[in-house]
């Protein structure tokens, strides 16, 4: 069983204006990457890539040399990162339009008058359209 943490026993304890002041210097700083990404690893190559991209080399060309100099990254991935990087300065990726499918373009229209089998349709003194049972 865990024991319990005394907090008032910690307030008395903590010198809050040394704390204040490490937390101000964390703010001026970036924080650490844990993790590299493909992306992360190729940024200092990014003009290199783009410019052999621009010049007709495939994503699959280009990832086989960077495999053979010891980077192992897909040619899925690496199309991924030259599209972002292409894609804007704020590294923005362009959204695809979807289409609409034929049942969604298809046109709803209002049921006629003689479709209503049965009732019938009356125009009431404010010009308002009433749908009701015939009282023949």
């Amino acid at each position: 069983m865990s024991t319990r943490i005394d907090y008032k026993e910690i307030a008395a304890k903590t010198d809050y204006a040394a704390l204040d002041k490490k937390l101000a210097q964390l703010a001026e700083r970036q924080p650490p990457k844990n993790r590299k990404t493909a992306g992360d690893i190729l940024e200092p190559l990014r003009e290199r890539l783009l410019a052999l991209r621009h010049k007709g080399w495939s994503s699959q060309q280009l990832a086989g040399e960077l495999k053979a100099a010891g980077v192992p990254v897909s040619p899925a991935r690496l199309r991924e990162c030259l599209n972002h990087w292409t894609a804007g300065e704020n590294g923005g990726t362009r959204r695809r339009k979807s289409s609409r499918s034929k049942h969604a373009a298809t046109r709803v229209t209002q049921p006629s008058a003689t479709s209503l089998g049965g009732r019938s349709r009356s125009t009431s003194g404010d010009g308002q359209t009433n749908f009701g049972l015939s009282r023949d």
